[in-house]
């Protein structure tokens, strides 16, 4: 398919585009991976600061600030997967209803969840737009793990 035929407003009426539109909310649905991961990591993170807490282990403030970095981290990644997660419902809707990407944008709007700037964008537009928040997701997540292993490392 090429990217050019999805910048027009009849891009859904085709095929390509309630394909394009199916395909990105499946791969959107893989943010649920990166978000059990980044659970993971950010629960570990917690429960090393009720072990400190509870028996006063005394790893040392380099240790509770790699704590409380992967915990902050994993808020991050945690609204990160919640915008993803939403995006994906939101191109499975996109695709079932395949001609009324402006009734779509109209109902964003009135709920405020669009700003009037990004209405009547292309559909490859919002596709780029929500693989960036998965990609963000994805770099909150390597960087938790990042964080943990280097502090790990360093004690």
């Amino acid at each position: 398919m090429r990217p050019e035929a999805l910048e027009t407003p009849e891009a859904l009426e085709t095929g390509d585009g309630v394909w394009s539109a199916t395909i990105a909310a499946a791969i959107l649905r893989r943010g649920s991976m990166v978000h059990a991961a980044s659970l993971v990591l950010t629960l570990a993170a917690l429960l090393g600061f009720a072990a400190e807490a509870i028996f006063a282990a005394g790893h040392g403030v380099a240790w509770l600030a790699v704590e409380a970095a992967v915990v902050i981290l994993g808020i991050v990644e945690f609204w990160l997967a919640a915008r993803v997660a939403l995006d994906a419902e939101l191109f499975d809707a996109i695709a079932a209803k395949a001609t009324d990407l402006d009734g779509f944008d109209r109902a964003m709007q009135d709920l405020g969840l669009m700003p009037l700037g990004k209405a009547k964008r292309p559909l490859n537009t919002r596709i780029r737009a929500a693989f960036h928040l998965l990609k963000l997701q994805g770099l909150a997540l390597g960087l938790q793990a990042a964080v943990l292993v280097t502090g790990a490392l360093g004690t």
